[in-house]
């Protein structure tokens, strides 16, 4: 049985793509087969995350939505000496496929859907993680709708909260599985009730996940992931919370 985790965001710059990368290694370690695909073809991020443990991209999503590969030649599997046997990424682009052309000669966005389910059959799949672009898109909006549980990451600031009602009106339109929300980079010295008590407020759910600000991050510069880094910070604990509330009591898991 395989499960598809939708990670979006109204705005950019919440730290969506660090914490599914995140996500995606914590799951790996754990012993899960486990993809993550980049779906932000407009601005993609993961392949620069995990560029000293992925071979160059040769193939990527646009390379498969374009009829240039198969979805199954855009999966990379991790170094086996970077200690994350069982992951798997699917970049957003490769150096083949510019963002030119794929906006100029479009694609049938069935064969998303497509691919996701033939990755998880390919691939043996536990989770399917879908990184998303923010706001909302093509591709945005077919991952929400092929989610059993979708993650929500936001700051605490009002300019992100602001997209809140959007971003759940859309999700219940679609009839997303299991909703949840985290709130990323929150300051030391920020009351976390009356915080969680706005977000669910606002967001008309449970708040999963109150994720610190970590000054650690900028010392890593991009060089290593921090849960590798950091194992015991509280950070990844708040991953780890994350990930038992969407692999927790989810009804709808697919073959």
């Amino acid at each position: 049985m395989s499960q598809i985790i939708t990670l979006h965001s109204y705005r950019g710059g919440t730290g969506k793509s660090s914490t599914a990368a995140n996500i995606a290694l914590l799951l790996a370690s754990a012993g899960r087969r486990v993809a993550l695909v980049d779906t932000d073809i407009q601005t993609p991020a993961l392949d620069v995350m995990f560029a000293d443990t992925m071979p160059a991209a040769h193939r990527s999503l646009t390379d498969y939505l374009i009829g240039r590969c198969e979805i199954e030649d855009a999966a990379y599997p991790a170094d086996a000496k970077a200690g994350h046997e069982g992951f798997f990424l699917v970049p957003a682009r490769s150096r083949a496929a510019g963002i030119n052309e794929i906006m100029g000669r479009g694609y049938d966005v069935g064969l998303l859907r497509e691919g996701f389910d033939r990755l998880i059959d390919s691939l043996a799949l536990d989770v399917l993680l879908l990184d998303t672009h923010a706001g909302f898109n093509n591709e945005t909006v077919t991952a929400m709708a092929s989610s059993d549980a979708l993650l929500v990451v936001t700051r605490a600031d009002r300019l992100d909260l602001a997209g809140a009602r959007e971003s759940m009106a859309l999700a219940n339109r679609l009839g997303c599985g299991r909703l949840s929300v985290a709130v990323n980079m929150v300051p030391d010295g920020m009351v976390h009730e009356r915080l969680r008590d706005n977000v669910e407020s606002v967001y008309g759910t449970r708040l999963t996940a109150i994720l610190p600000y970590a000054s650690e991050l900028a010392s890593l510069a991009g060089e290593r992931h921090f849960s590798t880094a950091y194992p015991q910070h509280p950070l990844v604990a708040g991953y780890r919370r994350i990930i038992s509330d969407v692999s927790n009591g989810t009804s709808g898991y697919r073959h």
